[in-house]
């Protein structure tokens, strides 16, 4: 009898409704932010992408008073006085929340983008009259309670859901935020993306398996250079198991023993009785491994890069051989398709709270996101907004049909000097069919 060991990839969670639990589970060992915390932090090309759209979410700082630029929104800040200025230093300042409001744009910016989602709270004033702060929640500590006539009236937070049933760990219950609702002086704010009804789904969530295959390719190297770069076993027992249950168990340990990339290479030793009895164990020899991985390894980066929706892999941190002199033309196009397709409608998600913030305090003082703009300035000419509004994938057909000066010239660079090669043919040694 033969049977293969599979490991399951990473899948998008259940969300289940359980009975006699207030809150709805996040997977199915409601852990599922946790597993994305990993995937994050074992992926490489991951990890550099989310952070990218991570900074272009949260901008480069606050606009005040329809100011276009940050020079101009700091002098505009520095005019205030009175109670203006001290009404918005106290928001800005956020001392009740623990955070400024400049490092709640940013970890909020973070966990949208690793999570689909994010959450923080409103502290409110005895009467209701004011925001006295604003509380950051990681999205991994929030789980939704069961909704209400179509509404999530409740959210619990838990420091640890791994341990929820120990004390200390136990689900906190905080409301969830209803505009005008003064029952209660903590209220939750849960924004997200996606189709479920109770949790966000990360944008990148159909290369989830890619992400955990980078992930593990890792582990995999990683074992193999501490146990001695050794092959996969094929273990050969010389009885057939007693029954079904005997083989099941024999499977399971093996499994526990020797499954996952982190296990590859591993010491294996034996003790049996006698020779006819003992167990066979012979490597398991793979043609041409290395240019699989490799293989792997660039599908890998292909597809997370498609489940992103990046056109360019240098944003990632990847090299791109594309012929061009200059990589600074494909790099500027590609982070405005980003920001324009994807980032801005994140962005403006993060704007409405903040706005939201400050009509509650009556700050009195219109209020935008500066864009990140990590090339100094910003192209607007009428090729790069017509790029802006097409989809990604067309808008990448389209720059594939452009030439290298074409592709500099939207991003507002100087033709590139091409060398000149010296030929090394004569002139008069032409070979014509005909």
């Amino acid at each position: 009898n033969f049977r293969s060991i599979d490991i399951a990839p990473n899948e998008v969670p259940n969300v289940i409704e359980k009975s006699g639990s207030e809150f709805v589970w996040y997977g199915e060992t409601n852990l599922y932010p946790d597993q994305l915390f990993d995937l994050k932090h074992g992926s490489p090309t991951h990890n550099s992408i989310l952070k990218t759209k991570s900074k272009m979410m949260a901008g480069s700082g606050l606009l005040y008073n329809n100011t276009k630029t940050l020079e101009d929104s700091n002098q505009y800040y520095e005019s205030l006085q009175g109670l203006q200025k001290a009404e918005l230093d106290y928001l800005l300042n956020n001392k009740v929340g623990g955070v400024t409001l400049d490092e709640l744009r940013l970890l909020l910016s973070s966990e949208f983008q690793d999570y689909g989602a994010y959450a923080f709270s409103y502290l409110f004033n005895k009467d209701f009259s004011k925001i006295a702060g604003v509380r950051f929640y990681k999205t991994s500590n929030i789980r939704a309670g069961k909704m209400v006539n179509g509404k999530v009236e409740t959210y619990y937070y838990s420091k640890d859901w791994a341990q929820y049933r120990k004390d200390g760990y136990k689900p906190v219950p905080i409301k969830a935020y209803v505009k005008g609702n003064k029952d209660a002086s903590e209220q939750l704010v849960y924004r997200k993306v996606g189709t479920m009804d109770y949790y966000g789904i990360p944008s990148y969530s159909g290369g989830l398996n890619w992400i955990y295959t980078d992930f593990q390719m890792g582990v995999f190297h990683r074992g193999n250079m501490e146990n001695g770069m050794n092959p996969g076993l094929h273990f050969k027992f010389y009885r057939k198991p007693a029954s079904q249950e005997e083989e099941d168990e024999i499977i399971k340990n093996i499994k526990k023993q020797w499954q996952g990339a982190a296990k590859t290479g591993k010491m294996i030793a034996t003790f049996n009785p006698d020779k006819e009895t003992a167990m066979d164990i012979a490597p398991v020899e793979t043609s041409n491994l290395d240019k699989q991985l490799q293989i792997v390894a660039q599908l890998c980066d292909q597809k997370i890069l498609t489940a992103h929706q990046l056109t360019s892999p240098m944003l990632a941190g990847i090299s791109s051989n594309n012929g061009m002199s200059s990589n600074s033309a494909e790099l500027e196009i590609s982070y405005q398709l980003l920001d324009g397709l994807i980032i801005e409608s994140d962005r403006a998600i993060l704007e409405k709270d903040i706005k939201e913030m400050f009509e509650y305090n009556k700050i009195g003082i219109p209020v935008e996101l500066a864009k990140f703009k990590p090339f100094g300035q910003e192209s607007s000419n009428d090729a790069t907004e017509a790029l802006n509004s097409l989809s990604p994938l067309v808008a990448t057909k389209v720059l594939e049909t452009m030439t290298q000066n074409e592709i500099r010239d939207l991003a507002g660079l100087p033709p590139a000097i091409e060398p000149i090669i010296p030929s090394t043919t004569p002139t008069n040694n032409i070979v014509t069919n005909g």
